[in-house]
């Protein structure tokens, strides 16, 4: 990824301090249920991925190349067999799929990156390394919507919430957890 560091180093406290947020909802929750805590798993991982990848001064790299797919793909297929399985939380498996898959390309591009301007050093023409632009726009739409939706569900009325009644384990903490991870995809595929 090609942001400042400063970005960088916001994105990766709060895309890991989601993750972490989103572990301990996965085990600590009361009155969660076996889907819920999938999909709290599910944001858990890509929250934790994303800080790695997001680490600021090409520190993402350190993660070996092999890692990224072997932890990725298997989590976006759980989650598009979640989408086909139930239509309880139909909304958030799509998203997860989506995301797993772009935190894939994203790591494909960055690795490719590496690798080509290794070998290609002075050659002026890098996009082909990048990825399709199309395929970026697509991503960076999806997510910039997805935001969107998650923050018009923060602002859900109190008679409406649903949940143990503790303010650490709320409805809306969980969609700002969303929205995080998705404003946080939408810069990183900006700076790709």
């Amino acid at each position: 990824m090609h942001q400042q560091p400063l970005v960088a180093w916001v994105m990766t406290f709060l895309t890991a301090a989601t993750g972490l947020y989103c572990a301990l909802r996965c085990h600590l929750a009361p009155g969660t249920t076996r889907e819920e805590r999938h999909l709290d798993a599910s944001t858990a991982l890509k929250g934790l991925s994303m800080a790695a990848m997001a680490l600021p001064f090409g520190a993402g790299r350190a993660v070996p190349e092999l890692l990224w797919p072997v932890v990725l793909v298997p989590a976006a297929l759980w989650s598009a067999s979640g989408v086909l399985r139930s239509s309880v939380h139909r909304r958030h498996r799509i998203e997860h799929t989506v995301g797993h898959l772009a935190m894939l390309y994203m790591a494909v591009a960055m690795y490719s990156r590496v690798s080509s301007s290794a070998e290609m050093a002075g050659m002026p023409d890098m996009a082909a390394v990048q990825g399709p632009a199309w395929l970026t726009a697509v991503l960076m739409l999806f997510f910039a919507t997805a935001s969107a939706v998650s923050c018009t569900r923060l602002f859900i009325p109190a008679a409406a919430r649903t949940g143990s009644g503790d303010l650490l384990w709320a409805p809306q903490v969980k969609e700002a957890c969303h929205l995080v991870l998705g404003i946080s995809m939408f810069t990183m595929l900006l700076t790709l």
